[in-house]
């Protein structure tokens, strides 16, 4: 893997673990590198000195004396922390972002559920750029299971993973006995919405909604409509926020108000309220201000001929304090 200097991206780093009232536990890290895939040891020693002050963080590297294995078991059970010896492997994967990463994360995880070789292997954390997979029982007796770590494909990636699968071990299960994977707050996503402008109306257009539905955006031809023709726009956002920006648990929400106004400008109908989009929205990684983008559909339809003007009027619920955003066509109804 590659080297670099790992300070700056563990210092972006908040992490938090729903156990971390409890204390810290030693963790005795058997890092297992015989199958030519090599651990960042210069971003794996750096986590550790960041994130547990290298108290709790025990190191052992296995090339190709099994001896190392045993030492961690003895020192481990010296420490009175005998299950907490973590048998570690890891592989970079060929993706390059974090939605990559989730798609091939989400296969293998299926491979999980139906293919009998993989029985046994389960999922413990996911993150936007790595996860930690439990592997099955090896057919040596041991009880000690092996685990698996996936990162993509990114010169970054190491030093954000290591932190987050040194504190997930070192932090002492619940009393269900089951660790929670901690938490990456990303703090380049929580600074970039902080300086992040009202959210703006990037495109729209009268679109075509069964070419739509067959996943091709057209923009319709004429602004004409028979009566009762839904009136089916499609916009696109920029700067539009997110809740609990820079986690895991991050999402969007827009609201949306329709206004129906005839040839003088006056509402003859309205509509508050008339819908709600949200969705999950996870920070990716790389980080990018494509980040805060979102596209909306809506439509409606008009009964009574005429000439009107719709606005279909959207608001980011993410940030109350921004000004609402409204979308206008002119629609001919006959």
């Amino acid at each position: 893997m590659k080297r670099f200097a790992a300070s700056c991206m563990i210092a972006s780093l908040f992490l938090t673990s729903a156990h971390a009232e409890n204390g810290n536990a030693p963790a005795f890290f058997v890092l297992d590198e015989r199958s030519g895939h090599q651990f960042d040891m210069q971003a794996w020693q750096q986590a550790a000195k960041a994130s547990k002050g290298g108290q709790f963080v025990r190191t052992y590297r296995l090339l190709g004396d099994d001896s190392v294995l045993r030492k961690a078991r003895d020192d481990a059970a010296k420490a009175k922390a005998s299950d907490n010896v973590v048998h570690l492997m890891t592989t970079t994967t060929p993706d390059k972002n974090s939605r990559e990463f989730r798609e091939s994360l989400a296969q293998l995880k299926q491979q999980f559920q139906t293919d009998p070789k993989f029985k046994g292997v389960s999922a413990l954390a996911e993150w936007p750029m790595c996860a930690l997979v439990q592997l099955g029982p090896g057919n040596d007796g041991s009880s000690l299971r092996g685990t698996m770590l996936f990162v993509l494909n990114h010169p970054q990636a190491s030093a954000a993973c290591y932190p987050l699968v040194q504190i997930y071990f070192t932090t002492p299960p619940g009393p269900d006995g089951k660790r929670i994977a901690p938490v990456r707050v990303d703090s380049t996503s929580v600074a970039l919405q902080a300086a992040l402008p009202p959210m703006k109306l990037a495109r729209k257009m009268l679109a075509d909604k069964a070419a739509f539905q067959q996943g091709k955006l057209i923009e319709r031809p004429t602004n004409v409509f028979a009566p009762a023709e839904e009136i089916f726009i499609h916009a696109y956002f920029e700067n539009v926020g997110r809740k609990d920006v820079g986690t895991p648990m991050a999402s969007y929400e827009i609201g949306l108000d329709i206004e129906v106004r005839d040839e003088t400008g006056k509402v003859v109908k309205a509509f508050p309220d008339e819908h709600t989009y949200k969705g999950a929205s996870p920070p990716p990684f790389p980080e990018s201000l494509d980040y805060f983008t979102n596209f909306v559909t809506a439509g409606i339809t008009i009964g009574e001929p005429g000439e009107y003007t719709i606005a279909y009027i959207f608001h980011d619920r993410s940030r109350q304090e921004t000004p609402p955003v409204a979308a206008e066509f002119a629609v001919t109804v006959k």
